[in-house]
């Protein structure tokens, strides 16, 4: 029997794998060309793009699993502490501006929701959780589609409030969406195979 504390670390790895392969996805790698290794001067700019590329990746997965942390650790100590989670405060934690915060909630809530089942579940890897916990593939998907839905209404609350122009922005919510449903699916049906 694991507790909660182990469970909890299972998840956390899970989401920073998720959000790393995510960010790999979303943010632009540099590409090497033949003339990169011709020229040195080419070859070294590739390298100061390569590290700026790992480090945009890596600011990039700290800055998305903020929220997730966050609900996890709610979630945590609700099933601890047997009290219900508090998404309303949660969300206000972030530096979203206001009208954003009320959608951000209910993501938090989708995501606390998700933590305090598999937290309450049996197993002992985030797979055996996840399977313990929705018994199928499909109950599994109709969670993500629910976190979906609350993800993208916030992207859409939010983008109007960013710097970069409606087209970059447009793009790379677009591209998180796309990537992390694929990613999410193919995790799901990895673990239910």
């Amino acid at each position: 029997m694991h507790d909660t504390k182990e469970k909890s670390a299972f998840i956390e790895a899970y989401e920073e794998n998720f959000a790393e392969a995510l960010a790999r996805h979303v943010i632009d790698k540099p590409n090497l060309s033949i003339w990169m290794i011709l020229i040195p001067i080419f070859f070294v700019f590739y390298f100061f793009q390569l590290n700026r590329y790992r480090d945009g990746c890596r600011m990039f997965a700290e800055h998305y699993l903020v929220s997730k942390k966050r609900a996890l650790n709610e979630a945590v100590e609700a099933v601890d502490t047997g009290r219900n989670p508090d998404c309303q405060t949660l969300a206000k934690l972030s530096d979203m501006p206001d009208n954003v915060k009320e959608k951000q909630a209910d993501v938090l809530a989708v995501l606390v929701e998700h933590y305090t089942v598999l937290l309450k579940a049996q197993g002992g890897d985030y797979p055996s959780l996840v399977r313990k916990a929705y018994g199928s593939l499909t109950n599994y998907l109709l969670m993500f589609n629910r976190l979906k839905q609350t993800e993208k209404e916030v992207n859409k609350a939010l983008a109007p409030h960013l710097e970069k122009s409606h087209k970059e922005i447009n793009d790379v919510i677009s591209r998180m969406e796309n990537y992390s449903e694929k990613l999410w699916r193919d995790a799901a049906e990895s673990i239910f195979k």
